[in-house]
C-alpha cells in the first residue's frame, strides 16, 4: 500500500490541504493540527530483535532461545534468568518458547523481593510446587 491513496502521507497530505483551505486556518495553525493528528512514531518504538544467522527454534539450540525469550520479561524476571542461566530452579531444565515462565518466591512472602528469595521455574513446575505445599 505505500503507493495507494490510502497511505499515511496521502491521508496527512489531504488534510492539510483541507485544513488550509479553512478561512480560520493558516499555514502554520494547519501544521499544528496535523502534528497532533499525525504524532510522529520514532525508530526506538520499534525495537525488532533481528533473529541470528541461520538460527531456528526448530534447530535445537534451547540456550539462544531461552535468552531471546527472555527480553520478553520485566526486570526482576530477566535478572533471575541470566542469574539461573536460563534454567529452570526446580527441574533444571532449560527453558522453551512453549511455556510461560514464572518467577516464585521461595519463602512464600510475596512482599519479600530479595534477590536470594526468588526463582524462576516453569508454569507447570509452579503449579506442582503450590499443589504439593496445598497436599501437605
Amino acid at each position: 500500500m505505500d503507493g495507494s491513496r490510502f497511505s499515511l502521507y496521502h491521508l496527512q497530505n489531504r488534510a492539510y490541504k483541507v485544513f488550509n483551505k479553512e478561512t480560520k486556518q493558516d499555514r502554520h495553525s494547519s501544521k499544528k493540527l496535523l502534528d497532533r493528528a499525525f504524532p510522529a512514531v520514532s525508530y526506538s518504538e520499534n525495537k525488532h530483535v533481528n533473529v541470528k544467522g541461520n538460527k531456528s527454534p526448530f534447530d535445537g539450540d534451547l540456550t539462544y532461545w531461552s535468552e531471546r525469550n527472555s527480553k520478553l520479561y520485566d526486570g526482576e524476571t530477566s535478572k533471575v534468568l541470566k542469574r539461573q542461566n536460563h534454567t529452570c530452579g526446580h527441574c533444571g531444565l532449560k527453558f522453551t518458547s512453549e511455556e510461560r515462565v514464572h518467577l516464585h518466591h521461595i519463602d512464600g512472602n510475596h512482599n519479600n523481593w530479595k534477590t536470594k528469595n526468588l526463582i524462576v521455574i516453569h508454569q507447570s513446575c509452579h503449579q506442582y510446587v503450590h499443589m504439593s505445599k496445598n497436599a501437605s
